[in-house]
């Protein structure tokens, strides 16, 4: 039985709650859902309709990583913050033409975290 997309962000918010720098994460896709994992268990995931096909093009380019294949999965770091992103990413209606540029201006907000965050090493 699968986590449903609310209680999967419930426990997401959670973990956001403390700041933190680095937190390794990893996003699956299978054949109806891209999910975005840490230590195995579901943060937030989307359906592969059309809207969600956008909001997982969005979290994949937030979190800066190559979208996985269908069965494939792709791990990365990224701060607590960089993750509030990526969760209202996935949590927009992209049916309604204004959740475009709200999400643009997330992914760009995402980009410069992820430009700092590359800076420091």
């Amino acid at each position: 039985m699968s986590i449903s997309r609310k209680r999967a962000l419930a426990y997401g918010y959670e973990l956001i709650a403390v700041p933190r720098s680095h937190l390794k994460v990893e996003l699956i896709q299978t054949g109806e859902v891209v999910s975005l994992y840490h230590k195995g268990r579901v943060i937030t995931k989307v359906f592969l309709n059309r809207s969600g096909m956008r909001a997982a093009a969005y979290m994949v380019n937030a979190l800066g990583v190559k979208p996985p294949p269908v069965g494939g999965r792709v791990g990365t770091m990224v701060s607590t913050g960089l993750l509030h992103r990526v969760f209202a990413l996935s949590s927009l209606n992209y049916k309604n033409s204004v959740s475009t540029k709200v999400a643009d201006r997330l992914l760009e907000e995402a980009v410069s975290m992820q430009r700092s965050r590359l800076d420091e090493n």
